[in-house]
Protein backbone atom coordinates (compact mmCIF):
# COMPACT_ATOMS: atom_id res chain seq x y z
CA UNK A 1 0.00 0.00 0.00
CA UNK A 2 1.01 3.24 -1.03
CA UNK A 3 2.14 6.33 1.31
CA UNK A 4 -0.33 8.83 1.76
CA UNK A 5 1.07 12.24 0.70
CA UNK A 6 -0.56 16.18 1.89
CA UNK A 7 0.61 18.98 0.44
CA UNK A 8 0.64 22.31 2.39
CA UNK A 9 3.04 25.23 3.44
CA UNK A 10 4.78 24.73 6.36
CA UNK A 11 1.83 26.39 8.94
CA UNK A 12 -0.77 24.87 10.58
CA UNK A 13 -3.67 26.59 9.07
CA UNK A 14 -6.04 24.20 6.71
CA UNK A 15 -3.39 21.04 6.88
CA UNK A 16 -3.74 20.41 10.47
CA UNK A 17 -6.84 18.93 10.69
CA UNK A 18 -6.43 16.90 7.82
CA UNK A 19 -2.74 16.27 9.67
CA UNK A 20 -4.70 15.06 13.05
CA UNK A 21 -7.47 13.05 11.15
CA UNK A 22 -4.11 10.88 9.32
CA UNK A 23 -2.75 10.86 12.78
CA UNK A 24 -5.97 9.57 14.61
CA UNK A 25 -6.54 6.97 11.55
CA UNK A 26 -3.10 5.55 12.00
CA UNK A 27 -2.07 6.19 8.61
CA UNK A 28 1.27 5.82 7.11
CA UNK A 29 1.57 9.54 5.40
CA UNK A 30 4.39 12.28 4.36
CA UNK A 31 3.80 15.46 5.60
CA UNK A 32 5.41 17.34 2.81
CA UNK A 33 5.78 21.24 3.85
CA UNK A 34 6.13 23.66 1.13
CA UNK A 35 8.76 27.02 2.12
CA UNK A 36 7.90 30.35 2.23
CA UNK A 37 11.11 32.20 1.51
CA UNK A 38 11.75 35.46 2.38
CA UNK A 39 10.36 38.87 3.98
CA UNK A 40 7.02 40.83 3.18
CA UNK A 41 6.67 42.17 1.01
CA UNK A 42 9.05 39.96 -0.89
CA UNK A 43 7.81 36.10 -0.29
CA UNK A 44 9.67 33.91 -2.41
CA UNK A 45 6.65 30.93 -3.24
CA UNK A 46 8.60 29.23 -5.96
CA UNK A 47 8.86 25.93 -3.62
CA UNK A 48 5.51 24.99 -4.14
CA UNK A 49 4.70 27.23 -7.28
CA UNK A 50 7.43 24.69 -9.45
CA UNK A 51 4.94 21.53 -9.06
CA UNK A 52 1.69 22.74 -8.68
CA UNK A 53 1.24 22.13 -11.93
CA UNK A 54 3.53 19.17 -12.56
CA UNK A 55 1.68 16.99 -9.67
CA UNK A 56 -1.71 15.75 -11.71
CA UNK A 57 -3.59 17.72 -9.58
CA UNK A 58 -6.99 18.55 -11.04
CA UNK A 59 -7.09 21.67 -8.80
CA UNK A 60 -4.09 22.53 -8.19
CA UNK A 61 -3.81 23.82 -5.04
CA UNK A 62 -2.75 23.73 -1.04
CA UNK A 63 -3.43 21.77 0.79
CA UNK A 64 -3.64 18.56 -1.84
CA UNK A 65 -3.46 14.91 -1.39
CA UNK A 66 -2.18 12.28 -2.98
CA UNK A 67 -3.49 8.83 -1.97
CA UNK A 68 -1.91 6.07 -4.77
CA UNK A 69 -4.18 6.88 -7.94
CA UNK A 70 -6.42 9.75 -5.83
CA UNK A 71 -5.05 13.20 -6.15
CA UNK A 72 -7.29 15.61 -4.22
CA UNK A 73 -7.38 19.42 -3.18
CA UNK A 74 -9.93 21.55 -1.40
CA UNK A 75 -9.35 21.12 2.59
CA UNK A 76 -13.23 19.99 3.47
CA UNK A 77 -13.39 17.51 0.12
CA UNK A 78 -9.72 15.96 1.09
CA UNK A 79 -11.00 15.42 5.30
CA UNK A 80 -14.44 13.83 3.96
CA UNK A 81 -12.47 11.81 1.73
CA UNK A 82 -10.39 10.88 4.63
CA UNK A 83 -13.73 9.61 6.77
CA UNK A 84 -15.01 7.53 4.21
CA UNK A 85 -11.50 6.03 3.45
CA UNK A 86 -11.35 5.09 7.46
CA UNK A 87 -15.10 4.56 7.83
CA UNK A 88 -14.66 5.87 11.74
CA UNK A 89 -15.38 9.22 11.31
CA UNK A 90 -18.39 9.75 9.34
CA UNK A 91 -21.67 11.17 10.84
CA UNK A 92 -23.74 7.30 11.37
CA UNK A 93 -26.97 9.12 10.82
CA UNK A 94 -29.18 11.35 9.05
CA UNK A 95 -29.13 13.45 11.97
CA UNK A 96 -26.06 13.68 12.75
CA UNK A 97 -24.88 14.17 9.13
CA UNK A 98 -27.44 17.38 9.25
CA UNK A 99 -25.54 18.44 12.63
CA UNK A 100 -22.21 18.06 11.08
CA UNK A 101 -23.49 20.10 7.58
CA UNK A 102 -24.76 23.06 10.05
CA UNK A 103 -21.56 23.12 12.12
CA UNK A 104 -19.16 23.20 8.95
CA UNK A 105 -20.42 25.90 7.51
CA UNK A 106 -20.67 27.69 10.85
CA UNK A 107 -16.91 26.92 11.35
CA UNK A 108 -16.50 28.08 7.48
CA UNK A 109 -17.83 31.18 8.71
CA UNK A 110 -16.26 31.51 11.57
CA UNK A 111 -12.75 30.82 9.65
CA UNK A 112 -13.26 33.50 7.63
CA UNK A 113 -13.70 36.20 9.67
CA UNK A 114 -10.35 34.76 11.74
CA UNK A 115 -8.85 35.16 8.17
CA UNK A 116 -10.44 38.82 7.65
CA UNK A 117 -8.62 39.49 11.06
CA UNK A 118 -5.23 38.49 10.61
CA UNK A 119 -4.57 39.12 6.49
CA UNK A 120 -6.90 43.03 6.38
CA UNK A 121 -4.60 46.11 6.85
CA UNK A 122 -5.54 48.40 9.79
CA UNK A 123 -5.13 48.49 13.35
CA UNK A 124 -4.85 44.69 14.57
CA UNK A 125 -5.44 45.50 18.38
CA UNK A 126 -8.86 47.60 17.19
CA UNK A 127 -9.72 44.79 14.92
CA UNK A 128 -8.73 41.81 17.29
CA UNK A 129 -10.97 43.52 20.02
CA UNK A 130 -14.01 43.62 17.75
CA UNK A 131 -13.66 39.95 16.82
CA UNK A 132 -13.13 39.20 20.46
CA UNK A 133 -16.36 40.54 21.49
CA UNK A 134 -18.84 40.45 19.01
CA UNK A 135 -17.89 37.88 16.18
CA UNK A 136 -16.41 34.92 18.77
CA UNK A 137 -19.19 34.98 20.81
CA UNK A 138 -21.81 34.94 18.19
CA UNK A 139 -20.31 32.00 16.88
CA UNK A 140 -19.46 30.08 20.47
CA UNK A 141 -23.11 30.57 22.03
CA UNK A 142 -24.52 28.76 19.07
CA UNK A 143 -21.60 25.72 19.48
CA UNK A 144 -22.66 25.95 23.54
CA UNK A 145 -26.26 25.50 22.88
CA UNK A 146 -25.41 22.94 20.37
CA UNK A 147 -23.61 20.66 22.45
CA UNK A 148 -25.67 21.05 25.84
CA UNK A 149 -26.50 17.20 25.40
CA UNK A 150 -23.83 16.20 22.90
CA UNK A 151 -20.65 14.76 23.26
CA UNK A 152 -19.40 15.65 19.98
CA UNK A 153 -20.57 18.24 16.84
CA UNK A 154 -22.54 15.08 15.15
CA UNK A 155 -23.95 13.49 18.32
CA UNK A 156 -22.20 10.60 20.08
CA UNK A 157 -20.17 9.80 17.04
CA UNK A 158 -16.24 11.93 16.76
CA UNK A 159 -16.13 12.85 12.75
CA UNK A 160 -14.06 14.62 10.32
CA UNK A 161 -16.28 18.32 11.45
CA UNK A 162 -14.73 18.11 15.07
CA UNK A 163 -10.81 17.76 13.69
CA UNK A 164 -11.46 21.27 12.05
CA UNK A 165 -14.09 22.73 14.80
CA UNK A 166 -11.36 21.55 17.41
CA UNK A 167 -8.32 23.21 15.57
CA UNK A 168 -9.94 26.72 15.37
CA UNK A 169 -10.68 26.77 19.25
CA UNK A 170 -7.41 25.51 19.69
CA UNK A 171 -6.19 28.44 17.50
CA UNK A 172 -8.28 30.77 19.50
CA UNK A 173 -7.03 30.42 22.88
CA UNK A 174 -3.50 31.15 21.38
CA UNK A 175 -4.97 34.85 20.72
CA UNK A 176 -6.65 34.67 24.08
CA UNK A 177 -6.60 32.00 26.72
CA UNK A 178 -9.71 31.95 28.64
CA UNK A 179 -11.88 32.99 25.27
CA UNK A 180 -13.62 29.25 26.10
CA UNK A 181 -14.32 30.10 29.98
CA UNK A 182 -17.78 31.52 29.95
CA UNK A 183 -18.75 28.45 27.60
CA UNK A 184 -18.57 25.44 29.96
CA UNK A 185 -19.78 22.73 27.29
CA UNK A 186 -17.30 23.84 24.45
CA UNK A 187 -14.33 23.88 26.67
CA UNK A 188 -15.39 20.61 28.00
CA UNK A 189 -15.39 19.56 24.09
CA UNK A 190 -11.60 20.71 23.10
CA UNK A 191 -10.31 19.36 26.30
CA UNK A 192 -11.60 15.62 25.43
CA UNK A 193 -10.86 16.17 21.88
CA UNK A 194 -7.55 16.58 22.51
CA UNK A 195 -7.05 14.44 25.28
CA UNK A 196 -7.61 11.43 22.33
CA UNK A 197 -4.98 9.16 22.93
CA UNK A 198 -3.74 9.21 19.07
CA UNK A 199 -4.30 12.92 19.06
CA UNK A 200 -2.36 13.52 22.70
CA UNK A 201 0.51 11.14 21.50
CA UNK A 202 0.84 13.45 17.88
CA UNK A 203 0.67 16.45 19.96
CA UNK A 204 3.78 15.76 22.21
CA UNK A 205 5.72 14.55 19.62
CA UNK A 206 8.28 15.94 17.19
CA UNK A 207 5.63 15.82 14.00
CA UNK A 208 3.30 18.52 15.44
CA UNK A 209 4.39 22.08 15.11
CA UNK A 210 2.81 24.42 17.48
CA UNK A 211 3.70 27.49 15.48
CA UNK A 212 3.88 28.72 12.43
CA UNK A 213 -0.31 28.53 12.84
CA UNK A 214 -0.15 30.91 9.97
CA UNK A 215 2.32 32.37 6.88
CA UNK A 216 4.44 35.70 8.04
CA UNK A 217 2.44 37.91 6.05
CA UNK A 218 -0.39 37.54 8.20
CA UNK A 219 -1.12 40.16 11.30
CA UNK A 220 -0.76 37.45 13.73
CA UNK A 221 0.06 33.91 14.43
CA UNK A 222 3.65 33.40 13.14
CA UNK A 223 5.19 33.35 15.85
CA UNK A 224 4.03 32.84 19.78
CA UNK A 225 3.53 35.83 21.64
CA UNK A 226 5.23 36.45 25.21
Amino acid sequence: MSKITVGYWDIRALAEPIRMILEYCGADYEDKRYQLRGEPPNIDRSDWLDVKFKLGLEFPNLPYLIDGDVKMTQQWAIMKYLARKYGNLIPKTEEETRRCDMAQEDIRDFGSAFIRLISTPGTFEDAKKTFLEETVPKHLDAFEKFLSDKDWMAGATLTYVDFEICERLDVLTEMKSDCLDKYPNVKKYKESFFALDKIAAYRSSERFKEYPIFVKIARWGYKKEN
